[in-house]
């Protein structure tokens, strides 16, 4: 729908300058210093938030007649136009154009920055548990003294750090995905004059959490080896006790 005192604006549009129905969206002349205010009277949905366009009331604005357009849309060449007239042709393929782009230059840089987050988050909880284990290692070797199996002292000490990551890992879902869309706002899409929308699918929130739990376990598999390595006469020397058990 459109308006005679106001315009309507793309989702695209809206998403990336932060607008909504009510707000006042100023164009500028960018030769000269004049600026033009309309109101926004709705927002149109397009099937992927990438166009930035308004609509409304410019023709009148911009002493342009009523039924004044800049363009067609056609499934087809346009023929019955002269070549003189048409100032460009924009197709399918270059609208695509950028996107494969994109595809070919960066797409492989952001597998190896998967493979990086997830080695970095391994090497971190690594060194995590591994602080833990040492400073307990004497009340290990007692534990081992007292009758306690590998797999039951390892559940002591590591069951709970598994539940605090598991927590972590789903309470702090939706702040990574906030903070990943204002990086690729402001790094990413504003600088640019279209718009990349932030989407992330389904598949790729349980990816995210199934990469940390892969690496975590892996994690855990270390941790037990470094437990049953800890002898049993370890805490019996710290007390002053020599002798074989």
């Amino acid at each position: 729908e459109l308006f005679e005192d106001g315009v309507t604006i793309s989702d695209g549009y809206a998403e990336k300058y932060g607008m909504k129905v009510g707000d006042t969206l100023e164009l500028k002349e960018p030769y000269e210093d004049k600026t033009y205010s309309f109101e926004v009277k709705s927002i149109y949905a397009y099937r992927e938030p990438c166009g930035i366009s308004a609509d409304g009331c410019l023709c009148e604005k911009f002493d342009h007649p009523e039924d004044y357009f800049n363009g067609y849309f056609s499934n087809e060449p346009i023929t019955d136009l002269e070549e003189s007239y048409i100032a460009t042709k924009i197709t399918e393929d270059d609208m695509t154009k950028i996107s494969r782009q994109l595809n070919v230059s960066m797409g492989e840089m952001f597998q190896l920055i998967n493979v990086f987050s997830i080695v970095l988050f391994m090497l971190l909880i690594y060194l995590l548990t591994k602080l833990i284990i040492e400073k307990n290692e004497n009340a290990i070797s007692m534990t081992k003294i007292l009758g306690y199996e590998n797999r039951e002292i390892a559940s002591l000490y590591l069951l709970s750090t598994t539940i605090v990551l598991v927590v972590i890992d789903v309470v702090m879902r939706d702040f990574r995905c906030r903070h990943h869309e204002a990086v690729w706002r402001y790094h990413a899409s504003f600088p640019y004059s279209g718009w990349y929308a932030f989407r992330i699918s389904t598949m790729g929130y349980v990816k995210m959490f199934l990469f940390i739990l892969i690496g975590y376990l892996l994690v855990m598999v270390l941790d037990f080896r470094r437990i049953k390595r800890i002898p049993m006469d370890q805490a019996l020397k710290k007390c002053g006790i020599t002798g074989k058990i």
